[in-house]
């Protein structure tokens, strides 16, 4: 559950916490709806008010009218708007159910339901609900639908809304329909709701229905596409209009609706579950769109055809619940920023989303949490081409549907389905499920084909079912040849053109990521600025089709594998071509590939995934394109219309197509797709993936594992890469890979390559400094010697000979290299007996030096990776240091680029939980050198712990948190990739190992993996990073490895697993239990609250729970440990204090667990969101901001004149909270303290109560902050840390370190009546790196004796 989330409840809790001023951003949001006083709010009870011709449900909030017993929403009235609705159109043209059927074989008739029976089913002041019903008989065939239908309408005490809901049944004897759609619609006030949102990136300024009239509008292709020619808003004028380009998948189609802005108002329509919905998790279905109108679809064929239309035998008997739906309305004080009832509007249906299935409807047709069941279970990928071992399916859509074919699920529509998603460990767990038959259903991102598990579940009231391990064996009968796009069923990785001019939608152009950028866009759009570029929503535009014969006038798609790119020449739909007014041909792609050798006896296998089609063929030939027959033929397919509606798939199709060996020569071939069908500009296909796979007759073989051992060097190879060890040292002195003789700075002594490095101190030293040492092994060992596997090990045993020249530790370093793996692993497992001496350790890491001819590009993220200066850059005569020694501004560059910019290695810094890839790409030849890091548990700090990753030096990377400077070591080094075990980065000497007397300790850090990978063409050398991604995708899912000969390194079978539920009891947010979703939480050895983020000897084992606050924590070592987690959005650490012992095999289940964050009082105010960072506050460079070197001193320059004050309820802390409280640089070049002040106006104040203020911090570095209340000289200060952290965050560009939360006691005799101050000082000043970064601060009032 996010911090807003919480906010928002709160905004409708009983307190609200004295807010009177309207201001920011956050505090808009806060003063929605809500009471001012820190009383608790009384609410009407709901009544019941029945006419002759109306019903009349009110709540003291909003009042909905119903026509009786038509059971037709005629009015809603809501914050001073006498009706919601469409006042001008006929009261049944406002809020309806409706349907359309046909007998079968019969013409489709559309029916807006209309009830012939009225009764009040519950009526209470928390409660009412009523029912509109429509019973069938013969004597109404062929006229009305033969089913009864029950129309279901529900109000609650204190809500802001209604609930609607309705069943639908068909007798065994009656006769059979079709039923192609049934939704419920409301018609808004055109007059008044003209802003629509559907998504955070789809949100705007919509036309008038006006505007699509004849004289205003043109007709485009198809009705529904009208090209605005002389709107009302003349800003709109050349925009198209469709309500297809606002269509969404079930998975997200949660929330949309209607803005209106006088009065502030929002009319939302909640879905809280898709179980009702037809076709699946994909299906896409119509949203809002102009009207204003809003609809909440439950079956329709949109985007599939016929296909989901169900039929209904006569004697086939049926029934189902469709719904509850929420209907929210909310509203804003005038003055505050409307278009946040969108974001309280998302929230709410968080809420919605969290208590399905309601407790409250009476139907006994729709069924409680109780008389559902649960099916859980873990979903794992076999194949064999990949991995030799069960690949974790992450990210998979698992589903319950009825039983039927593998893939049949996306065309049901008559039952209930209920999905979720795999977590990173392939784990599932599918709730309240209704009773009945199932099978499961699955497909997995990545992978071609669907997963049907072949025994039907039986779900029965209160199961939980554990399914244990299902495996998914994609369709695979040879190695990959190539590929060409992305098996993720839609064609959006694929090329979509920017669209006519003439006909845009400006919503989607410079598609926006946030509401932000809407807003901005809106802006650019009044004054018809037009930027096209890269967007998820570009094929949403009008007339794509039409762009392909303007893209391809001469000749049709020609695609040469190893030279094109599918993002840039594979048009995402293969349409017809144009060639005069109403008239179209065929298309016919070929797809180019050179064959180095064919095996002529064996069969290859082309598979063809389609992400839609609509009326069309697709043809297979194979060298030669005009063959009488084609090798392969789909025959008339499809009617998803998903080209012309907007989509970017539809139904999911996969074609296997057998190639016999004789069809292929050797040298260049070529495959064509022919789509002959040309009646219509809309028939085609769109593609998912086409790729083409080798099966022989004879097993593929490769060479195995090759070890060779010298006086000096020991070399592994396996045919694919070759890596040289020094012996017994145990430095990589060498990598031979794809040409290059070595990878590995040539120009460095060989010790300073490859290695394994730490620094450690004799005890009793303070700080982060010590003996840096590269260790060397003394003895040299074959552990593993086989085709399939080389695993060698060096040594350096201690003795007491040694004692303060060598750190007291054992130390084994471990590399391993396996058949037909491009790369190789190493793992260290270090050791200290109880009798030795003790010593502290600051830092252990492994260390590559890369070619600096070679390797000049870095990729830490998606979002961060460049081209580097080169080393010499750093130099004096080139660079000229900074306020840090590895900051350094580079003034002439060797290349000019780079001019003016600073280069720090910290800017690359990354978290523990995102630090699982990183390295460096070589152009010539197109090589990459990559780090990858399968699992988090043997590093210090826990997850959000900062570590180095890549980064240029010019200093030799035994620079962790201090500075060594050696002569033996090279001061001029290129591209380093380090992978940081143990450091005191961003955290001090609080994560400095100190092993005490007599304390025996043992730990392995690692295997981690060295990966290399190339490509071809030096075009293609950027997709080695989303090859390098993929590759640590498997490494992660293969975690814990198999293979490493460590007794000391436990398997898979050796390790234990705890799952459980954590649930946040905030009396001040919710009276129930609200799921922590999000939540980090994780097994560490015994602690304090919160002690996890200093711990650094033993393992941590890490997770986030899902929406609903599950959690599932596998491959734990044995030992003892305490569960730790904190959540997003609460304040504070969660320990549950019962020590959980995990041994060989367990699995645990700890059931709910309950997280009480620290709370007395309702909320006053508060500034910030609590989620350990300062990144929501002002930092004053761009994006990525908190990467840029010097923002400290930014302070000074923002804040001439005195120091920074924050107005509560005025200010926003976005813009005028600066994110480092720092030191303030005088003319002297001295520092001084500094002082914030926080303003706030108390309307009432219990004098004798107390009042708390919680100060969340961020990090801190030499720091003291004093608090004092309404006098900046009060001496003593009402309360100071004294001086703390030495996390260097503001120096190291960091947005957090150490988390510190500080609890405060305010007297009520201390405020006042009107404005009251706290003052915030931070009193240490002889650094312009010493200060603070705030990551959340609130005042509470007293306790409230009702809460």
């Amino acid at each position: 559950m996010t911090s807003t989330l919480r906010r928002i409840i709160d905004c409708f809790s009983d307190c609200s916490g004295c807010k009177t001023c309207k201001g920011n951003a956050r505090q808009d949001m806060l003063n929605m709806n809500q009471d001012t006083n820190c009383a608790p709010m009384l609410t009407q009870g709901v009544r019941l008010h029945i006419q002759d011709r109306y019903v009349v449900m009110d709540n003291g909030i909003i009042q909905v009218s119903l026509s009786k017993p038509g059971g037709i929403v005629t009015g809603i009235r809501y914050n001073g708007i006498d009706n919601l609705l469409e006042v001008r159109n006929k009261e049944t043209n406002r809020g309806y159910w409706d349907l359309h059927w046909n007998e079968i074989g019969g013409k489709g008739i559309f029916d807006v339901i209309q009830g012939t029976s009225f009764r009040v089913i519950v009526e209470n002041e928390e409660q009412v609900e009523i029912s509109f019903t429509r019973t069938w008989n013969h004597s109404l065939e062929g006229k009305y639908i033969p089913l009864n239908i029950d129309k279901r309408f529900i109000m609650l005490r204190g809500s802001s809304g209604f609930y609607s809901y309705a069943i639908y049944e068909h007798f065994r004897e009656w006769p059979g329909f079709e039923l192609g759609e049934t939704r419920i619609t409301f018609k808004l006030r055109k007059d008044k709701f003209q802003y629509m949102a559907v998504a955070d990136n789809r949100q705007r300024y919509m036309p008038f229905p006006d505007d699509r009239s004849n004289g205003r509008g043109v007709p485009l292709a198809y009705p529904e596409a009208v090209l605005l020619v002389n709107p009302l808003d003349q800003r709109l004028t050349g925009e198209v209009d469709d309500k297809y380009q606002y269509a969404c998948e079930n998975k997200d189609l949660r929330v949309h609706g209607w803005i209106c802005f006088d009065p502030p108002v929002g009319f939302w329509q909640i879905t809280p579950s898709d179980e009702f919905r037809s076709g699946g998790p994909l299906k896409q279905n119509l949203s809002s769109h102009v009207g204003p109108t809003t609809l909440a679809m439950f079956l329709s064929s949109h985007y599939a055809g016929k296909y989901m239309v169900p039929q209904f035998e006569a004697g086939e008997p049926w029934k189902k619940v469709f719904g509850p739906i929420f209907m929210y309305f909310n509203s804003a004080a005038y003055g505050n920023d409307p278009l946040l009832l969108w974001e309280d509007a998302k929230i709410k249906m968080r809420v919605e989303v969290q208590s399905w299935p309601y407790g409250f409807p009476a139907s006994e047709d729709f069924l409680k949490s109780e008389q559902r069941g649960n099916a859980n279970g873990r979903i794992l990928i076999q194949d064999r081409y990949i991995s030799n071992y069960c690949v974790i399916a992450s990210g998979a859509y698992v589903g319950l549907a009825p039983p039927g074919d593998a893939g049949s699920w996306q065309m049901e529509s008559k039952n209930y389905q209920f999905w979720t998603q795999a977590n990173e460990n392939g784990f599932f767990s599918i709730r309240n499920i209704r009773p009945g038959g199932y099978n499961l259903y699955a497909w997995v991102p990545g992978f071609i084909g669907d997963y049907r598990h072949e025994a039907v579940i039986t779900i029965i009231s209160g199961c939980n079912i554990e399914m244990g391990d299902v495996i998914y064996e994609p369709p695979r009968d040879g190695p990959t040849l190539w590929e060409i796009g992305i098996p993720d069923r839609s064609a959006a990785e694929f090329y979509v053109p920017d669209p006519d001019p003439k006909y845009i939608n400006r919503l989607f152009v410079n598609h926006p990521d946030s509401p932000k950028n809407l807003q901005l866009c809106e802006l650019l759009n009044m004054f018809s600025v037009i930027i096209f570029c890269s967007s998820t929503g570009r094929f949403r535009q009008y007339g794509l089709w039409e762009r392909y014969t303007e893209l391809y006038p001469e000749g049709d798609l020609v695609y040469k594998i190893g030279v094109s790119d599918y993002k840039n020449d594979w048009f995402f739909a293969q349409v017809v071509r144009k060639i005069g007014d109403n008239a179209y041909q065929g298309t016919t792609w070929q797809i180019k590939f050179e064959l180095d050798t064919v095996d002529r006896n064996g069969i290859y296998k082309l598979r063809v995934a389609l992400a839609s089609a609509t009326l069309a063929e697709l043809q297979v030939r194979v060298n030669d394109p005009n063959s009488n027959r084609p090798l392969f033929t789909t025959g008339l397919i499809g009617r998803d219309n998903a080209i012309a509606r907007h989509g970017i798939h539809g139904i999911y199709k996969l074609y296997n197509v057998d190639i016999p060996g004789t069809r292929f020569v050797k040298g260049e071939n070529t495959i064509f797709l022919k789509q002959p069908r040309c009646n219509s500009p809309f028939q085609g296909f769109i593609f998912a993936e086409v790729s083409s796979r080798a099966k022989t007759k004879k097993t593929m073989s490769s060479p195995g594992v090759q070890l060779y051992i010298q006086d000096h060097y020991v070399v592994m190879d396996n045919g694919i890469i070759q890596v040289t060890i020094s012996s017994p040292d145990g430095i990589v002195t060498g990598i031979q890979y794809n040409g290059i003789d070595n990878l590995l700075e040539v120009e460095d002594e060989e010790v300073h390559r490859g290695y394994w490095d730490l620094v450690w101190s004799k005890t009793g030293s303070t700080g982060t400094t010590g003996t840096f040492d590269v260790f060397k092994g003394t003895s040299f060992k074959v552990v593993v010697e086989t085709e399939d596997q080389v695993e060698v090990s060096f040594t350096r045993t201690w003795d007491i000979s040694l004692e303060g020249d060598v750190v007291p530790l054992n130390l084994d370093k471990r590399f391993i290299m396996l058949r037909n793996s491009p790369g190789f692993y190493s793992y260290a497992v270090f050791e200290h007996l109880e009798e030795w001496p003790p010593f502290n350790l600051p830092q252990v890491r492994i260390v590559f030096k890369l070619r600096k001819d070679k390797f000049h590009y870095m990729a830490v993220a998606d979002n961060r990776q460049r081209f580097m200066p080169l080393p010499e850059d750093r130099l004096l005569d080139r660079g000229q240091p900074l306020a840090t020694p590895e900051a350094v501004l580079l003034v002439n560059p060797v290349e000019p680029e780079f001019k003016g910019e600073v280069d720090d290695k910290y800017q690359y810094s990354s978290e523990n939980r995102d630090l699982k890839v990183h390295g460096w790409i070589s152009l010539n030849p197109p090589v990459g050198f990559w780090q990858i890091t399968p699992s988090s548990e043997f590093r210090s700090g826990g997850p959000i712990k900062q570590n180095l990753t890549s980064h240029v030096g010019p200093y030799c990377l035994a620079i962790g948190f201090y500075l060594v400077l050696n002569d033996d070591i090279p001061h001029c080094i290129n591209s380093v990739s380090n992978q940081m075990f143990l450091s005191a980065h961003y955290a001090g000497e609080d994560l400095v190992l100190k092993l005490n007397p007599g304390e025996p300790w043992k730990k392995v850090f690692g295997p981690v993996f060295l990966y290399l990978n190339s490509v071809s063409s030096e075009d293609n050398a950027f997709s080695l990073w989303e090859d390098a991604k993929n590759q640590m995708r498997r490494e992660t899912q293969n975690w814990p490895y198999s293979f490493p000969a460590s007794e000391d390194f436990p398997k898979p079978d050796q390790r234990g697993k705890v799952c459980g539920r954590l649930e946040v009891q905030e009396r001040y947010v919710s009276y129930e239990p609200i799921p922590a979703n999000g939540a980090y939480i994780g097994l560490a050895p015994l602690g304090d609250v919160g002690s996890w983020q200093r711990e650094c000897k033993g393992y941590q084992f890490w997770t986030r729970a899902d929406e609903d606050g599950n959690f599932t924590i596998d491959n734990i070592r044995t030992g003892e440990y305490n569960i730790y987690a904190w959540v997003p959005g609460f304040i504070g650490d969660y320990k549950y204090d019962v020590v959980v012992n995990i041994t060989e095999g367990c699995d645990i289940n700890m059931g709910d667990l309950i997280y009480e964050p620290l709370r007395n009082g309702p909320t006053l105010w508060e500034i910030g969101i609590p989620d350990r960072t300062a990144a929501e506050f002002y930092i004053p460079d761009p994006d990525p901001k908190y990467r840029q070197y010097g923002l400290w001193e930014r302070y000074a320059d923002l804040y001439p004149d005195g120091d920074l004050v924050f107005t509560v309820g005025i200010s926003d802390y976005k813009n005028d909270w600066f994110f480092a409280q720092v030191n303030r640089k005088k003319e002297d070049g001295t520092y001084q303290g500094t002082t914030w002040q926080i303003k706030f106006m108390l309307r009432d104040v219990d004098h004798t109560g107390t009042y708390t203020l919680r100060l969340a911090l961020a990090t801190a570095h030499l720091a003291e902050l004093q608090v004092r209340v309404n006098d900046p000289k009060s001496d003593p200060p009402l309360f100071t840390t004294g001086e703390i952290g030495h996390d260097n965050t503001i120096a190291r560009h960091g947005i957090h370190g150490l988390y510190r939360l500080y609890n405060i006691d305010v007297a009520g005799v201390e405020l006042v009546e009107g404005e009251n101050i706290i003052f915030l000082t931070q009193a240490m000043n002889t650094d312009p790196l010493q200060g603070i970064m705030y990551d959340y601060i609130r005042l509470e009032c007293p306790p409230s004796t009702s809460s």
